[in-house]
């Protein structure tokens, strides 16, 4: 099934999950200075709590394994070339693979390395936290990496620990235009508006090459002009109707926050106002919402619940518009789709062929490259496609680790990046592919 025209149908759930914009630069300048905190921090010792809290629980794996193993695809015509970023469920581990699927350069690291005396030591023993969510690489072989709710840390190419910050760190990280290190990070706190106890707080922090602090925001904060709290109330609803089969731990996961965009200058002006150069562009799959925030002011921009759900990774296009996989189009379907935000509307959606279609319950990624393809991750599978603008396939990864007891599990695909050639000069020159016609003696 190839991008297809936005149905009236879907047309009309827009309508029903509609967003919100902050029109003017000269809006909410009340917002602008020093506000008294909607948070206060819980009891020393709750943070470990955050883990059991979460209203989606990542594992290491949950398909069963396949035959089918490594790149089973390969236009060498249409693809964006490059070398592949892989983290995975498999391990402590990050890959740098080429378009044929061979590992080229390797980071590995034992928790005990990083996080020496880690209070939280005994969680990252455990099937689904002994690997590495997401990785952020440096032109010099340097990676800065997320262990999901454990900490943040940074390798040289050789794999040695250059610094590490053991805090609940998660999901998306990205490199801001001055050289900052920006990511998602969670913390246990009383928020504003849900009562009884302590629940999750997401916040953007920001921190300088070394791993120090600069600052940070609540997302409760950023997200007060778009009244979140009438965001979730619809959000429950939805679920209901959906059959997101969430538990009671999903009502002190307000937001799950699971990915992170800053955008530049280019794709702040094909965006076209409100939207500004610095802007953070998030996900938050416990509100099927996406919202673009003022980093500087502390205020939400733009935002947009539905027709999407519990949604990761959006992303500006070339076109102006935003793309993002969309985990729930139906109870066991996704699909990734393209948003106009000045309209709200669905202009393009792929959901797979009728055979294999598109789905993964707990993660997702996508990225749009230079050559207009889009890569896209379907983590639970462990599959990644290369898509033209027609939706064609021209590029299929299947990821050949194995993981759980009997090794029976494909194991969860959570980053396959597309990375730029400036960023891979390090490496030692790569041979060319042998000839096939070659006979082997």
């Amino acid at each position: 099934m190839s991008w297809r025209a936005f149905r009236p149908l879907l047309a009309l759930l827009c309508l029903v999950g509609c967003g919100g914009t902050l029109a003017c630069e000269g809006e909410r300048r009340d917002e602008a200075g020093p506000r008294p905190p909607s948070s206060t921090a819980a009891p020393p010792g709750e943070n470990e709590w955050i883990e059991p809290l979460s209203a989606i629980g990542y594992l290491a794996g949950s398909e069963p394994a396949q035959d089918a193993q490594g790149v089973i695809r390969h236009d060498r015509q249409r693809t964006a070339h490059g070398m592949n970023l892989v983290t995975s469920g498999h391990g402590p581990v990050a890959l740098l693979m080429d378009m044929d699927g061979d590992v080229v350069h390797e980071w590995r690291a034992e928790f005990d390395q990083v996080f020496p005396g880690h209070p939280q030591r005994e969680r990252a023993d455990q099937c689904h936290r002994n690997f590495w969510r997401g990785a952020l690489l440096f032109p010099n072989g340097d990676l800065v990496v997320i262990w999901d709710l454990l900490g943040l840390f940074k390798l040289d190419r050789s794999s040695r620990v250059l610094w590490a910050v053991p805090e609940p760190a998660h999901h998306d990280l990205q490199r801001g235009e001055d050289g900052e290190i920006v990511h998602l990070q969670a913390e246990r706190r009383m928020i504003r508006g849900i009562p009884g106890k302590p629940a999750i707080e997401d916040f953007i922090v920001v921190r300088d090459g070394a791993g120090v602090e600069l600052r940070r925001l609540a997302l409760s904060d950023a997200l007060a002009n778009a009244n979140w709290l009438g965001l979730r109330q619809e959000f429950w609803a939805r679920a209901l109707a959906r059959g997101y089969d969430l538990d009671e731990r999903g009502r002190y996961d307000p937001f799950h926050t699971n990915s992170l965009w800053l955008l530049s200058r280019d794709e702040a002006a094909r965006l076209g106002d409100p939207f500004r150069a610095g802007d953070a562009l998030v996900s938050m799959a416990m509100l099927d919402t996406i919202a673009v925030l003022d980093m500087e002011r502390g205020v939400a921009r733009w935002w947009q619940q539905g027709p999407f759900g519990m949604q990761h990774q959006p992303r500006p296009t070339p076109e102006g518009g935003i793309t993002l996989f969309n985990n729930f189009l139906t109870d066991g379907t996704s699909s990734v789709v393209i948003l106009d935000p000045e309209t709200g509307q669905v202009t393009r959606e792929y959901t797979g062929p009728s055979a294999e279609p598109l789905y993964s319950r707990r993660s997702g990624r996508v990225q749009v490259l230079p050559n207009g393809n889009t890569l896209v991750v379907e983590t639970d599978g462990g599959r990644a496609l290369e898509l033209t603008r027609d939706g064609e396939v021209v590029w299929e990864y299947r990821s050949p680790y194995r993981v759980c007891e009997r090794h029976d599990k494909i194991a969860h695909l959570y980053s396959l990046e597309r990375v730029e050639p400036e960023l891979t000069r390090w490496l030692p020159p790569h041979p060319d592919p042998p000839d096939p016609r070659r006979r082997r003696r």
